[in-house]
């Protein structure tokens, strides 16, 4: 099967990174199927709270980036 997109411009990471953020996007939606739902509230405070845990997890995966850069940059300083 060939490519969609046939540009002399090499689009795999973008294609990449597009397959990433629909299954990102998928499990989200995903988080919030509730089973019969009758109120609308219960439908937008499911998909809050899948939103804030996803939030939850990118913030704590950018905070342990910082930190291990910051100990990158504290070693350096040393060996100078």
């Amino acid at each position: 099967m060939g490519r969609a997109n046939n540009s002399s411009v090499d689009t795999t990471k973008g294609d990449r990174l597009a397959k990433k953020m629909n299954e990102k996007r998928s499990t989200l939606k995903a988080g919030f199927a509730p089973d019969g739902a009758e109120k609308k509230e219960q439908v937008i405070n499911a998909r809050k709270a899948a939103n804030v845990d996803a939030q939850k997890e990118k913030r704590k995966k950018n905070a342990k980036l910082a930190k291990a850069a910051k100990n990158k940059k504290k070693k350096k300083k040393k060996k100078k």
